[in-house]
């Protein structure tokens, strides 16, 4: 008996023996690496244990974080990498690393100040019925700081919850938190609606100066969006974003989604929002949401500066007049009488009608500009509208070489027209309504749309110089130029398709005088140096302006 149990045991050792233990993540310093299986809290251990700064590298397999968040240190970089190169776009779909998990996978939940490390996910197939699964966050509540180096890349995004977000900044209560980097070459394939990105915040108590043109920007750049059915026109918007938004979206294609943000009356809105090279595609998935005509496929609710050029435009049945739409919601007047109550149409804050002052408002205290008199004005110009930037400079808004595939001509910028219930005793414009729209934005003043598709033939042909803009050689530019009326520093506009790598935006800054306005910041993203990128790769450094 006692042979036998001695043999039993032994058997017992060798089988114990001959099943792999699961190792936790091991290496030193700045090089790490994560067997297949490694938990959320062993790969945690690894961005504790590391050095600023460390690559950790994920061997291919399944990683299962359930509900644990596998959070990044304030204090020092990580780069988190699969060990498989992933594709041109998205990540490797042959010995793939795919994390799953029910609730936020990755991110940082608190943090104030300035982060200046880098921080770097890449390279993941990314699954997750959370609402937010990669999730970038200030302290809680009110809190402030800045991430100056993020990068999100070759990833693909699958299987999410309809209307969640793969990648997500701040929150309601965020009263400053800025995200600067770049998403690049990631995919999302999803059967419902679902987003690539959102950045939530209240309004910023201390904004940065404008952002247009510069680093200081978060960016979405040869990203791939496949949505197979899209029901919900609410839920539709590859983006959004509310206070403090400073986002440049480019060179992407997307297909059943729209490009959206919120505006003034959702925590002061986003600052900044470019939005070009894009490839947008509706078909069948879209009919369901009644926009398969690309009812604003680019729609900003109207606030700060917004930029819209060289995107194509693929709708799948019908062309409608309202793709480029911008709206300016604090210009409907929604019940209430003027001064007293009267809230926009989408509630929340109040028309500016010309008699909002020090108005308390997200933790903060505004004006409308008021200029006199009330009658012609109306309260012009509005607290962050569009063609403003933050600080209320005149930056007015531009839109040329936006087309549809299918049958060319030209889509520039639609300022919507909400109609909605005038306020009792209103007798402003138009019709007896309360619609201050027209003293608001007004094309060519604070927007310009290029009068035609087609670039510049002449000097004079076809945009003159006098109202609108156009876009071609320098060469073609228009020897005269006109501003507007009311406001200075900026007209009609011309971009200049041959200076630069990515052309140069003129504005005329004064009666027949081109300035430089604009030219798109550096491509790809500092932050990229590669495409696709080794794996594992060497750091990078951002070149934030």
């Amino acid at each position: 008996m006692m042979i036998r149990r001695m043999a039993c045991l032994a058997g017992l050792i060798w089988i114990l023996w001959s099943i792999p233990a699961q190792a936790s993540c091991s290496g030193s310093g700045t090089t790490w690496t994560c067997p297949a299986g490694a938990s959320a809290s062993d790969i945690q251990n690894a961005i504790n244990s590391a050095s600023n700064n460390a690559i950790i590298t994920l061997a291919a397999g399944t990683y299962s974080f359930g509900s644990t968040e596998v959070q990044f240190s304030t204090s020092k970089g990580a780069t988190l990498i699969c060990a498989t190169a992933p594709l041109s776009g998205g990540a490797a779909t042959t010995n793939p690393c795919t994390i799953t998990g029910t609730g936020t996978l990755m991110g940082i939940g608190s943090f104030t100040g300035t982060l200046t490390n880098l921080y770097r996910i890449s390279g993941f197939q990314i699954q997750s019925s959370t609402s937010y699964v990669l999730w970038f966050d200030t302290a809680y509540p009110g809190g402030t700081g800045t991430m100056q180096q993020l990068r999100i890349d070759h990833n693909t995004f699958s299987n999410m919850t309809e209307g969640s977000w793969a990648i997500f900044f701040g929150d309601v209560t965020s009263t400053g938190g800025y995200y600067y980097g770049v998403a690049d070459h990631n995919t999302v394939n999803n059967a419902t609606e679902v987003a690539l990105f959102g950045w939530i915040g209240n309004v910023p108590v201390s904004p940065p100066a404008s952002t247009l043109g510069t680093g200081s920007n978060f960016f979405l750049e040869n990203n791939t969006i496949n949505i197979t059915q899209n029901l919900n026109a609410s839920d539709a918007g590859c983006t959004d974003g509310w206070g403090g938004m400073a986002l440049v979206a480019r060179y992407n294609t997307s297909t059943n989604c729209l490009w959206t943000s919120h505006g003034a009356t959702h925590g002061g809105g986003p600052e900044n929002y470019e939005f070009y090279n894009n490839s947008i595609t509706l078909n069948s998935g879209m009919s369901g949401a009644n926009d398969q005509d690309c009812y604003r496929c680019f729609h900003d609710q109207g606030s700060g500066t917004i930029l819209a050029f060289n995107n194509v435009f693929t709708p799948y049945n019908g062309h409608n007049n309202e793709v480029i739409s911008v709206g300016d919601y604090r210009s409907y007047a929604w019940s209430g009488n003027p001064g007293s109550g009267t809230y926009s149409v989408d509630g929340g804050v109040q028309a500016c009608d010309g008699t909002i002052a020090n108005q308390s408002y997200g933790g903060i205290t505004f004006s409308d500009g008021n200029r006199q008199p009330t009658s012609t004005w109306f309260g012009y110009p509005c607290w962050h509208q569009a063609g403003r930037d933050f600080a209320g400079n005149y930056n007015p808004m531009y839109a040329w070489n936006n087309t549809w595939s299918d049958i060319g001509g030209a889509i520039g910028v639609v300022i919507p027209n909400f109609g909605g219930t005038p306020p009792p005793g209103c007798t402003v414009q138009p019709g007896g309504t309360c619609d201050y729209v027209s003293p608001h934005i007004t094309a060519n003043r604070d927007y310009y749309s290029a009068v035609s598709a087609n670039a510049q033939t002449s000097p004079t042909s076809p945009f003159n110089g006098t109202t609108g803009m156009g876009f071609g050689t320098l060469a073609n530019q228009p020897t005269t130029c006109t501003t507007n009326s009311t406001e200075s520093g900026a007209g009609v506009g011309y971009f200049a398709t041959d200076q630069g790598a990515q052309g140069t935006l003129y504005t005329c800054s004064a009666t027949n005088t081109w300035t430089v306005y604009y030219t798109p910041y550096t491509y790809p993203h500092p932050l990229v140096g590669g495409d696709p990128p080794p794996a594992p790769p060497s750091g990078l450094q951002a070149q934030v302006q």
